[in-house]
């Protein structure tokens, strides 16, 4: 992993021990500066959330509709 210029920050073996160590996660080398691997680095990561979100189920609470209240409060205010 590069930060800013040429100098490395996280060793190449380094990032992908790490990687490696969560499970598997694809690892990229990539420059926006140079626009290398980014657009290959998106399609992976929105692949792959989309292929997790086809296998968990999702959560949709019952809905609540706060706008219409036909009671009337001792006050007469709506508030």
């Amino acid at each position: 992993m590069k930060y800013g210029g040429n100098s490395r920050v996280v060793s190449e073996k380094k990032a992908k021990a790490w990687c490696a160590s969560k499970g598997n996660i694809p690892y990229f080398e990539t420059s926006a500066k140079e626009g290398t691997n980014v657009e290959e680095a998106f399609q992976c990561i929105a692949k792959n959330a989309l292929k997790s979100g086809e296998e968990e189920e999702l959560y949709l609470p019952d809905t609540i509709d706060v706008g219409t209240s036909n009671q009337q409060r001792s006050t007469g205010c709506e508030c």
